[in-house]
């Protein structure tokens, strides 16, 4: 995670909204980058432990998951992280229980609140 979204979250944290059970930080998933993963095994291994998308945090909550993406602004690319993550989380962990994605962040753009709802992303503004 970045600094900044290390200070979003750990805002949250003061008074999150659910309580969380567990939780982890940098969750790989997808596939590394296709042509960065030559040379022997441990170059193949770091090339693909890099070049994988990163989910900022997913929560154990009550008896689901919450994979949160973690930004300043609510925003488009926010939207898209969360449902693409949310849904490669799924693909690679089949985690028990139901998933949610949710946007933890400072402020949405207003333009796209009806665009999370109508994709069943949770924002929390903090």
């Amino acid at each position: 995670m970045l600094s900044e979204d290390t200070d979003i979250w750990s805002e949250y944290l003061k008074a999150p909204v659910a309580p969380i059970k567990e939780v982890w930080y940098d969750v790989h998933v997808g596939k590394p980058v296709a042509g960065m993963a030559e040379g022997d095994e441990l170059g193949r291994r770091i090339a693909a432990g890099v070049t994988r998308k990163r989910i900022d945090v997913v929560c154990r909550v009550g008896g689901g998951f919450w994979v949160v993406e973690i930004k300043p602004l609510g925003s488009m690319l926010a939207l898209g992280q969360a449902l693409s993550y949310t849904r490669l989380f799924i693909v690679e962990y089949r985690p028990p229980g139901e998933v949610w994605p949710v946007v933890v962040c400072n402020s949405v753009d207003e333009d796209l609140v009806d665009d999370f709802e109508d994709a069943g992303v949770a924002v929390i503004t903090v």
